[in-house]
């Protein structure tokens, strides 16, 4: 049976491949929707969505994103919630 070698050219057309951005984005949208329903049960209001691209270095990406950076980390007024990390938790 053939050894398998990877090349670092073969790695980095497999990270930019569709099916990749398509599980990466996939990934995005359940933990949005997980955070959407965490914020919903706790009273909250946040505009939680999702958003990708490509670092430079050529990897893409792809995250949940929400407008209520004070109650994601917490501030002297404003109680930690961390929503969008308990909703990656969870999955």
């Amino acid at each position: 049976m053939p050894k398998f070698k990877a090349s670092y050219e073969g790695i980095g057309a497999a990270m930019r491949s569709p099916q990749v951005r398509a599980a990466l984005r996939a990934r995005a949208e359940r933990i949005a929707a997980a955070a959407k329903s965490i914020d919903a049960a706790e009273g909250g209001k946040a505009k939680i969505g999702t958003g990708e691209g490509t670092h430079p270095n050529g990897r893409p990406f792809a995250r949940a994103t929400s407008d209520a950076v004070n109650s994601e980390f917490g501030t002297s007024k404003t109680a930690r919630r961390r929503t969008l990390g308990r909703a990656a938790d969870t999955l």
